[in-house]
């Protein structure tokens, strides 16, 4: 393994723009690929997580025998880091995981990345290509799947103050109620946030939650349903509805968040797959889920492992990426916990903590749908984020007006190009 400069503290998960930029985007940035003896790779993964890719990263090593060096960032240096590199001709690494489907497609057109269509079967995964798809080439492969499922809550919790899980939306407004009685609870539920994300993670839930919310979803990613659409609407005021109740808890950073929720002062938390493998959480096996009644979806959002045009080790990235979205890569690290695999042949067992094999399981009975700020990326993303922090800090605002205001973005966004 190389030397690894650490070069953010921990994990951004998709915070995307505005976490400020750590010195690393644009032509010159540290560990570039050009004139490398080794593969170079870069996604947000720190901390524990870190821990974990890099024993995904020996694997690949030994299957391929090739060199690999791991470099984090955050999701503002990728995101900004490689736009600025790829203009300039420059591979910011030989292998760039990213978030954003929008950006793949994007950077796919512009020719800035090397067709990985050869890589993966689409019938072998769960995701679907066609995101990450341009000029009928997949200019990305899948790696680990962040699942958007729920409100995590502690068993123990909810057994010591006889508490059920909701069954419709009435018995989830009776539940946040008996919560909010609870002695040294702040509020039932708990508000994570970046710049505008997590935040958005709940309001999406709220709009699978209405009629037909997943086809809901999908339109407005692709441009052929309106955000001002009744549905969306009606998401938009049972959200405002429950921060006028008091329901949410002050705003903090999702992973400092994360301390109240397991202290049970912010009991449920809307959050990500993730969420066991999370330093605040003492025991996994005290973790359960539940969705939010009325959704019949789930939130799926990839990790996309792609390799610049402009990387001096193609070849050698291409067949490293081959063997880091194999089941055999997966499941290194579905051992580990805290991931969910995007190969279908990492068999359920490789998950050794329980919750993560179910979540693995009930990610196949559910319908999965993409990440609607992040597929769409900006300029309706960071829109998006604003818009809901603002309403977090200002619950009583016109939500006609919001989401007309959203609209307006979002036809920008899917007329011109994508992920820009």
């Amino acid at each position: 393994m190389g030397e690894r400069n650490r070069l953010v503290d921990r994990r951004t998960v998709l915070r995307g723009m505005g976490a400020g930029a750590v010195g690393l985007a644009g032509v010159g940035a540290v560990g570039t690929a050009a004139a490398q003896d080794e593969v170079t790779v870069t996604a947000v993964w720190t901390g524990g997580e870190e821990e974990d890719f890099l024993a995904v990263v020996d694997h690949v090593e030994d299957e391929t025998g090739i060199d690999i060096s791991y470099e984090p960032r955050d999701t503002e240096a990728i995101l900004t880091g490689t736009l600025m590199d790829y203009e300039a001709g420059v591979a910011t690494a030989d292998i760039v995981v990213m978030p954003s489907p929008a950006r793949v497609q994007a950077d796919g057109e512009r020719g800035h990345l090397t067709s990985l269509d050869d890589i993966w079967d689409d019938e072998e995964f769960t995701p679907d290509p066609d995101f990450v798809t341009a000029d009928g080439e997949a200019y990305a492969a899948p790696f680990a799947m962040d699942l958007k499922p729920g409100f995590w809550y502690r068993e123990s919790f909810f057994e010591d103050n006889d508490l059920e899980e909701p069954e419709d939306y009435a018995e989830f407004e009776e539940l946040l109620s008996e919560i909010d009685g609870i002695e040294g609870v702040e509020a039932p539920l708990a508000s994570g946030n970046g710049d505008g994300w997590p935040l958005s993670d709940v309001t999406e839930a709220f709009i699978l939650r209405q009629d037909d919310g997943a086809e809901l979803q999908r339109n407005l990613v692709e441009g052929d349903a309106e955000f001002t659409d009744d549905r969306v609407v009606t998401a938009f005021e049972e959200v405002q509805d429950l921060l006028e109740a008091g329901y949410f808890s002050e705003v903090r950073d999702f992973g400092v968040q994360y301390e109240f929720f397991w202290e049970n002062e912010t009991p449920l938390y809307f959050m990500g797959s993730w969420t066991p493998a999370f330093e605040a959480i003492e025991d996994p096996d005290d973790l359960d889920y539940f969705m939010l009644p009325g959704t019949e979806a789930m939130v799926a959002a990839e990790n996309w492992l792609t390799v610049p045009e402009y990387s001096e080790n193609v070849e050698e990235a291409r067949t490293a990426v081959a063997e880091f979205v194999s089941a055999d890569g997966q499941q290194v690290w579905a051992e580990r916990g805290g991931f969910i695999a995007s190969n279908a042949d990492v068999p359920e067992e490789a998950y050794e903590v329980e919750i993560m094999g179910d979540l693995a399981e009930h990610a196949e009975e559910v319908d999965l749908v993409p990440d609607l700020d992040d597929t769409l990326g900006d300029p309706f993303q960071s829109e998006f984020w604003a818009t809901l922090t603002g309403l977090w800090a200002q619950p009583d605002q016109d939500v006609e007006s919001l989401v007309q205001g959203l609209d307006d973005v979002l036809q920008e966004t899917v007329e011109g190009e994508p992920g820009l």
